[in-house]
């Protein structure tokens, strides 16, 4: 039987082989080590966390390598990983690899599943009172919207979404950014629903987020692109331009070459506008 030592160390060489990109000699020795780890007692601390992490990694490197549908399944196997529940480090780590098997199922289409999973996550981990597993929460919250808004089930998708914008903290980079993402999902809703003036001012909520950190900024600038999007809809050119204007006024010069993406695409819908 492999020993504890043995497992660890086995672990230790697949996230080197992952660290210098050689992904396909990673994914062959997470793979075997997966199979040996099956047998392992995960009574052993050491053997229980090298048992996730050669599960976690296997998946890793199949989403790296494109192969969602395996890695969905792979993810659950990591999330299959013995726990205990008052762990915050276990706690976390099982909620991680759901979040993950959620979206890769979203990735391949299969969005019934990915809301089940998502569904499940946040029923057993909803009451988790360490940041990092709540974190988990906050997201899958906020992806079971957007996974709702894109079955076309938008009233669901409305009051999910809702809900966490109304609770989330704004003025922390977490918060700004998974409300950003929230009022995404409540606009396009609302837009199906062919109530578009209610979606502008769903919108407003976004004056009041903390964009300092990186992705909150991606994230309120795309947000206030899509409510320009919905405002020249509405024939409300100037408004929209307005809009544009203030977003750009705060992220052009921002050296983040995924801010600087959405600085290009704020640049080109003004550019349309103004005609």
């Amino acid at each position: 039987m492999t020993s504890p030592q043995q497992l660890r160390a086995s672990v230790d060489e697949v996230l080197e082989l992952h660290d210098t990109g050689d992904l396909d000699a990673a994914l062959t020795a997470a793979e075997a080590l997966a199979a040996s780890a099956e047998e392992a007692d995960t009574a052993d601390p050491v053997v229980r966390e090298s048992v996730f992490a050669a599960r976690f990694e296997r998946a890793l490197l199949l989403t790296e390598l494109g192969e969602l549908e395996r890695a969905a399944e792979a993810y659950a196997a990591a999330a299959a990983t013995p726990a205990d529940p008052d762990d915050p480090d276990q706690r976390h780590e099982i909620a991680m690899a759901q979040l993950n098997r959620a979206i890769c199922l979203e990735a391949i289409g299969d969005g019934e599943a990915a809301l089940d999973v998502y569904e499940q996550l946040v029923e057993r981990f909803r009451h988790a009172e360490d940041p990092v597993t709540a974190d988990q929460v906050v997201r899958a919250r906020v992806n079971r919207a957007a996974t709702l808004l894109g079955l076309e089930r938008h009233e669901e998708a409305l009051a999910g979404a809702g809900a966490v914008v109304a609770e989330l903290d704004r003025t922390t980079g977490l918060g700004a950014e998974q409300v950003a993402m929230g009022v995404r999902v409540q606009m396009a809703a609302l837009v199906a629903l062919d109530r578009s003036e209610e979606a502008v001012a769903a919108g407003a909520v976004l004056d009041g987020c903390d964009d300092e950190e990186t992705g909150a900024r991606i994230q309120v600038a795309t947000a206030r692109r899509d409510r320009a999007s919905i405002l020249a809809s509405l024939e409300r050119a100037e408004d929209a331009i307005r809009e544009l204007d203030t977003t750009l006024a705060r992220i052009e010069g921002d050296p983040d070459p995924d801010v600087g993406t959405v600085v290009t695409e704020l640049r080109a819908d003004r550019a349309r506008l103004a005609g």
